[in-house]
């Protein structure tokens, strides 16, 4: 009987004793890796250092564009490429590319005519219209062929209440390279009056 109580307090004391002893074991080996808070640290450091790579990257394809003539928006996209030309040193416009008025002021006359015609006075609403025909009447006579010119292009709708009106304009210019043109258009409501300045640039 003693024997067997014998065996089993021995076997009893051996598994307590491994249970024990991988415990420990656990404790050691947990205790020599990195804390938790450790641990977030280094993970935190590689992915910005990862970020910090990347970021190197880009500011250094940003240059090459820019180098380039091309430009980046804050998203790191490449947005629009913009072109910078020498200066010719072009003092005067080449034969045929000259601000040619007449041609001016029926581009004028045809917009005013053909946005206007059949409409009413509208203090508001001539306003806003203003603005977009003076910008209309400025790409056509860009793309009507005149080369290196600044466009300056305004419109002026007013009523037309039988007053007598002067509109009067003056420049600093060239006067054998730089010009202007003007154009009207009267209904009853209204009067339109369309001006476009040419300066020539080299």
């Amino acid at each position: 009987m003693e024997s067997k109580l014998s065996k089993e307090v021995l076997r009893a004391h051996n598994a307590s004793e491994s249970g024990s002893h991988d415990a420990a074991s656990r404790l050691d080996v947990l205790s020599h890796k990195t804390p938790m808070r450790e641990r977030a640290g280094t993970m935190m450091s590689e992915s910005s250092t990862g970020t910090g790579h990347g970021r190197l990257k880009l500011q250094r394809l940003r240059h090459k564009i820019k180098l380039f003539g091309g430009s980046f928006s804050k998203s790191g996209s490449e947005s629009q490429v913009t072109k910078h030309y020498e200066n010719t040193y072009r003092i005067e416009p080449r034969e045929g590319k000259h601000f040619a008025t007449k041609k001016a002021e029926d581009i004028i006359h045809t917009v005013l005519e053909s946005y206007l015609k059949g409409k009413s006075y509208d203090s508001k609403k001539c306003a806003i219209l203003s603005k977009s025909l003076a910008e209309l009447i400025k790409e056509r006579i860009k793309a009507s062929g005149c080369e290196r010119y600044k466009i300056i292009s305004h419109v002026m709708i007013l009523e037309n209440g039988g007053q007598s009106m002067r509109h009067v304009s003056r420049c600093l210019w060239n006067k054998d390279t730089d010009n202007y043109a003007t154009a009207t258009f009267e209904t009853q409501d209204f009067i339109a009056v369309g001006s476009v300045f040419a300066s020539y640039y080299d």
